[in-house]
């Protein structure tokens, strides 16, 4: 067996600014989310699936 590096993905390019993002895996919605501290939370996002997904940053910017 080959040892392969993973690929990486710059987070910033990633989240464009905002603090969450939805990551569809198959058909399952999961909700990536940058916490005030920095950390990332990964939760399923089934709650939020029937939400529109919104692009304004203004929501992200009240939470700081």
């Amino acid at each position: 067996m080959t040892d392969v590096e993973p690929h990486r993905v710059n987070l910033e390019e990633l989240m464009r600014g905002c603090k969450k993002i939805i990551l569809q895996h198959g058909k399952r919605p999961y909700c990536l989310t940058i916490t005030r501290r920095g950390n990332l939370i990964l939760t399923s996002a089934d709650d939020d699936a029937d939400k529109p997904l919104s692009l304004d940053r203004s929501s992200e910017e009240s939470d700081r």
